[in-house]
């Protein structure tokens, strides 16, 4: 065999077996991959799955590290056939699912922002949902305690909305953190983690929810059972008495503010060194304007009243259910900041 020959051979075999390396190395994976792979094992209220009933305990934190404590319940047949109950110190809300949305009795006139919290750690797909102005960021490795996470950040043009990060072993969504905005108090939710984890038929849910702020848990979600329903009961289906209807739909178009007034800061505010933040509850309704404003999280009386005076003039492009406009209830953040 002459020397050209053996050149040619080695240089095949080199080609050969860089292809097959290459070929055994796991791509990397994309971060819609991730999303993906946890929507696939995590969310267990879809069609196909065994009717079920969830129940959970609350605790919510106050200031001093005392729990408040309250109970979640779901009995779910179908993403159209099912009924939430949720109760927390006096406040109880009852939704029962239809078709085009749910049926809702409350005890108050307003959601407040607890109970948007809540809903929150209880609603996963809410969590890994991508809106439709927003991007996803490169997948990044980060170690923690031991477990190799794939993180993800989903952002909007301005900034970084949150950081999605999964178990790299089983796919499963371990925390979502909320970075601190330019010119912003923190975040009432800086982290959510989600951990004892158990498989449910097929799915792999998390047992344990907790939201942190600054670094301390104040608000817990821990599910007590999750069971096969062995007998229907059709009465508990049944829309409320004295109830209200709420449409909702999956190919939900959100809405967007098309006239945002900022809030003026009050000149006795900053020269007191006044800054907060004021939340308000509101119904956005089909029309696009606001109405029940509430505020839910107070700060300085002219801090409130300055919030308020901005976003009662404010009006939406409102969210749209197939080519339908919907109300639906919302919550406004504004935020007083005074550089240091």
């Amino acid at each position: 065999m002459n020397s050209k020959k053996v050149v040619l051979l080695v240089f095949a075999f080199a080609f050969l077996a860089n292809s097959a390396w290459c070929a055994d190395k796991e791509e990397p994976a994309s971060p819609e991959a991730l999303i993906s792979r946890t929507r696939s094992q995590e969310e267990i209220w879809t069609d196909g799955t065994a009717p079920m009933l969830m129940r959970a305990e609350l605790q919510v934190f106050d200031a001093k590290g005392s729990p408040l404590h309250g109970d979640y319940s779901l009995d779910w047949v179908s993403p159209s056939k099912w009924r939430e109950e949720i109760r927390f110190g006096k406040y109880e809300r009852l939704r029962v699912g239809d078709a085009k949305g749910y049926w809702q009795t409350s005890g108050l006139k307003y959601q407040p922002e607890i109970i948007f919290q809540l809903d929150t750690l209880l609603h996963l797909k809410d969590a890994l949902k991508v809106r439709a102005k927003q991007s996803l960021g490169k997948v990044k490795d980060r170690g923690k305690a031991g477990l190799r996470q794939k993180c993800t950040e989903v952002k909007w043009t301005k900034g970084t909305e949150r950081i999605m990060c999964f178990d790299e072993t089983n796919g499963a969504l371990v925390s979502v953190e909320y970075p601190r905005g330019e010119n912003q108090n923190p975040p009432e939710i800086s982290r959510i983690e989600y951990d004892d984890f158990k498989v449910v038929g097929e799915k792999l849910i998390p047992y344990g929810i907790r939201a942190l702020k600054e670094g301390k848990v104040f608000a817990a979600v821990k599910v007590m059972e999750i069971a096969k329903i062995t007998e229907e009961n059709p009465g508990l289906f049944n829309a409320p008495l004295n109830s209200e209807f709420w449409s909702q739909c999956d190919d939900l178009q959100e809405a967007e503010a098309i006239d945002r007034i900022q809030p003026v800061y009050p000149p006795s505010a900053r020269a007191n060194y006044e800054q907060g933040r004021v939340v308000l509850f509101a119904v956005q309704e089909a029309d696009g304007a606001l109405s029940h404003l509430t505020i839910i999280h107070r700060a300085a009386p002219d801090l409130e009243a300055a919030a308020v005076e901005a976003v009662r003039r404010w009006h939406y492009r409102p969210a749209v259910c197939g080519q339908t406009p919907i109300r639906m209830e919302i919550q406004i953040s504004t935020d007083f900041w005074l550089r240091h």
